[in-house]
């Protein structure tokens, strides 16, 4: 199957899906990937940030900007001592800025991962893991079919690349729109447009904390939700604009 898309995608003016026999792996990017980085490149300074190794990290380079003009060498990895991509005994496992030159309060990341970068959440754009192989849905425990399998992939018009496009468009104008630039930071800007996505959002939980939870205002989805804007409360009231439940069978599901 992988070896007949191969074919087709071959036949595109922007391939997608490419074949590394030397590293023994597939990897398929991620539909809008070329206009992103096309747009984005002249609003940012881009660097390219991955947990593989140098190896994999420069092909991937080449891949994405075989004309180092995007990246102009700006390519960070983990494991360079050589191990294979798939050994991750003696890679980190989170990321920093450390090679990133330039002010945090002018940084923008993007990633499927929170974990990946526990010292710099606020400069976070999360955006949602792109799995698209049969086996990266077991990798991450992941039920159903891929992507691969039901041939169905994300729209290049208006899929995870081009909503997160938009936002840091968003941030860079905010950016610039300050009176002093040495005020500006991106990291209150991103909370500011973070906080619009459920503003006006009243959410009580139903079975989604262990019954008695002394504290359900610490559980991350409660968190998540506050950070994205939302009101969340522990009874149901008339105010209520959402339940977010485990069953369809509880007594706040019921009352809504």
């Amino acid at each position: 199957m992988l070896r007949k898309k191969e074919e087709q995608d071959r036949e595109k003016p922007q391939r997608h899906l490419f074949r590394f026999p030397h590293m023994g792996m597939w990897t398929k990017l991620r539909p809008g990937i070329w206009n992103f980085l096309e747009k984005a490149s002249k609003l940012y300074e881009l660097h390219l940030y991955t947990m593989g190794n140098k190896y994999y990290a420069t092909e991937m380079a080449k891949l994405l900007d075989p004309k180092g003009e995007l990246f102009s060498g700006r390519v960070i990895s983990r494991g360079d001592d050589g191990e294979p991509f798939d050994s991750d005994d003696r890679v980190p496992k989170s990321k920093d800025l450390e090679g990133v030159l330039g002010m945090e309060s002018a940084v923008v990341i993007i990633d499927d991962s929170v974990r990946v970068w526990p010292h710099n959440k606020l400069n976070l754009i999360v955006v949602e893991r792109y799995i698209y192989f049969p086996c990266s849905r077991r990798q991450f425990g992941l039920p159903g079919p891929s992507l691969l399998e039901i041939d169905h992939d994300e729209r290049p018009e208006d899929g995870t690349l081009a909503s997160s496009l938009a936002v840091i468009q968003r941030i860079h104008e905010n950016f610039f729109a300050h009176q002093s630039l040495d005020e500006a930071d991106v990291r209150n800007i991103l909370a500011s447009e973070q906080r619009k996505i459920l503003a006006g959002c009243r959410i009580v939980f139903s079975r989604v904390f262990p019954v008695g939870e002394a504290n359900p205002h610490m559980h991350p989805l409660w968190q998540t939700a506050e950070q994205f804007g939302a009101v969340c409360i522990n009874q149901i009231d008339e105010q209520v604009t959402h339940v977010v439940a485990n069953s369809l069978g509880t007594d706040k599901v019921l009352l809504r």
